[in-house]
């Protein structure tokens, strides 16, 4: 009896002892996930920071520091600077309380309708991208910036270290974030973003160059009575349906009212389209001249100097004179020179470079309208 007796008490001392180190284990695993979970969070936090710095020196020219980029549009995509700026931002970061010194740093095209791999800077992009109904329906590459973040053996402080290999022996745990932010056009705008004034994509398709995202060129020195700067962008005039041809015409809008009153639409120049607009929806159309509102227009936008503006644009191939609804297709960007109330137009020429409202999103077709640089992945 005495002998059982002990054997017993030895046995729970052993049960003891076991359920003692499990228990210490649970405890050093559940603080080694929190653990590995906030590093790989500050990991994936520096490199969407790395790649958002990067991405917003892609259409901008280079500073004089060499480290840098200006506030001013680069006639080419920077790829040079987008990358200098990108590994520069790595440095501001810390993971795990140590400073992060290096990372990859990759640009070129990424396809923002699945892609999975960076494409090369010399890629010829697909495009336009083409959206129905809100959806984008074919390839659609934008310029881009990729960075990954590793804490690896020898980079960045090293491997994470664990409680429980200190404790029961193991190796540290390597840990790798990656980001991508693109350049695009955005498939929807926030409030403020547009001028009540809607276009037919048939003229935009006149004076725009979608393989290249860019204003076609003037060839001549004069368009239908305007004059033209050889190798500036065309000049035109956008006019009621009831004063020139579906090609060359515009109609005020009130957007997602189905009205189209003078009161309305002047109020809709100067504050903005009151909602959120995506590609896809409907806006509302109703032909007039309402002469007054070009005098409105020009009180906002003084000419000269003039504004850059966004329009929307739609694909009615019947074209502008019937009232309804149409769907929105793009928004382009256009900058006003001209307000003539006497001729009933508003002239000027398209655009590559307008920054929409800040919270604008998703991907549209690259007709001039960008968004600050986004994340893609």
């Amino acid at each position: 009896m005495p002998g059982s007796r002990r054997n017993q008490k030895g046995a729970a001392v052993i049960t003891v002892s076991f359920w003692f180190i499990a228990l210490i284990g649970m405890t050093a695993l559940a603080f080694d996930i929190g653990h590995l979970l906030i590093v790989r969070n500050e990991l994936q936090n520096a490199a969407d920071a790395a790649a958002l710095a990067g991405a917003n020196c892609l259409d901008k020219t280079t500073a004089v520091s060499g480290t840098d980029c200006t506030n001013t549009a680069s006639a080419t995509l920077n790829w040079t600077m987008a990358r200098t700026k990108a590994s520069n931002s790595i440095g501001f970061n810390k993971s795990d309380s140590k400073t992060l010194v290096n990372g990859t740093v990759e640009t070129g095209y990424w396809n923002v309708n699945g892609g999975t791999t960076m494409q090369a800077t010399t890629l010829t992009p697909i495009g336009p991208c083409t959206v129905v109904s809100g959806v984008m329906t074919t390839a659609c590459d934008k310029p881009a910036v990729r960075v990954t973040l590793s804490r690896t053996t020898g980079s960045n402080g090293g491997a994470v270290g664990t409680l429980i290999a200190t404790m029961f022996g193991g190796a540290a745990i390597p840990i790798t974030a990656s980001a991508v932010a693109v350049r695009s056009a955005p498939g929807q705008v926030m409030p403020g973003s547009l001028i009540p004034m809607t276009i037919n994509k048939c003229m935009f398709d006149l004076y725009w160059d979608s393989t290249t995202n860019t204003p076609r060129n003037a060839t001549t020195e004069s368009l239908k009575g305007v004059p033209q700067v050889i190798g500036q962008p065309w000049v035109i005039r956008i006019g009621s349906s009831y004063h020139y041809p579906n090609c060359e015409s515009g109609q005020w809008t009130s957007f997602t009212q189905d009205v189209n009153d003078v009161p309305t639409v002047r109020d809709l120049i100067n504050n903005g389209n009151p909602d959120p607009l995506s590609i896809g929806q409907d806006t509302w159309i109703e032909p007039g001249t309402k002469s007054s509102l070009y005098d409105t227009l020009d009180d906002k936008y003084p000419t000269p100097p003039g504004a850059n503006v966004t329009v929307l644009v739609v694909d009615r191939p019947s074209g502008l004179d019937s009232k309804g609804t149409a769907p929105i297709v793009a928004f382009a960007g256009f900058h006003i020179n001209d307000v003539n109330k006497q001729g009933k137009y508003i002239q000027g020429h398209f655009i590559k470079e307008i920054t929409v409202t800040t919270g604008s999103s998703g991907i549209g077709p690259s007709y001039g309208i960008y968004t600050p640089p986004r994340l893609a992945q």
